[in-house]
């Protein structure tokens, strides 16, 4: 079964095995310093946990999710269909996005699923304006996600999220200029811009 196989066939019942905590969904997305007229992405939707959040900064505008499987993208649609969101079906490591298109990227929940990390980091970072966010979020700790994971289907049971120390030191050696770093018990993130031309 593939990654996308694995997804597909739980995006029907995604909400009620994949819980999320609501208020540190808020914490962390105030970390975006997102503006009303910003163009943001939104990395493996899933089912669209993140899209009205992300909705009330923009004023239901400019948003685009992509994932990697159709069915996700499919409940996501269903629930969200007001907002007015753009959806893409695609491998976020490879999508050709239109360079310089986004203002803030937000990977919630999705990195431990990503094969190629840096690769994926790159492609993201091409797709930002300068002085663009790029985060990895999650709403729990690095160490309970790892642990999920481990005793989870085969599919994802090697879906590991790093410590943020090395996240972070792969967006600094790619140039980007880091702004938040949180690795506890509670949360996980990393934020860091692409550095503006001169700056």
């Amino acid at each position: 079964m593939s990654k996308e196989q694995f997804f597909n066939t739980r995006a029907e019942n995604w909400d009620e095995i994949s819980r999320n905590d609501m208020t540190k969904v808020d914490i962390l997305t105030r970390l975006l310093l997102i503006q009303e007229n910003d163009t943001v992405l939104d990395v493996g939707t899933g089912t669209g946990v993140l899209l009205p959040v992300l909705s009330r900064y923009t004023a239901g505008k400019n948003i685009t999710a992509i994932d990697i499987a159709e069915d996700m993208i499919t409940v996501a649609k269903r629930k969200f269909e007001g907002l007015g969101c753009s959806f893409i079906l695609g491998d976020v490591v490879t999508h050709p996005f239109l360079p310089e298109s986004f203002d803030v990227i937000a990977c919630y929940s999705v990195f431990p699923h990503i094969d190629d990390k840096p690769r994926m980091i790159k492609n993201l970072l091409a797709a930002l304006k300068n002085g663009g966010l790029l985060a990895i979020l999650h709403s729990c700790s690095k160490e309970r996600i790892n642990g999920v994971h481990v005793h989870a289907h085969r599919d994802v049971s090697m879906d590991s999220l790093p410590p943020a120390g090395m996240v972070a030191d792969l967006m600094r050696n790619l140039g980007m200029k880091l702004e938040v770093v949180i690795d506890n018990s509670e949360m996980y993130a990393v934020c860091a811009r692409r550095r503006r031309l001169g700056a």
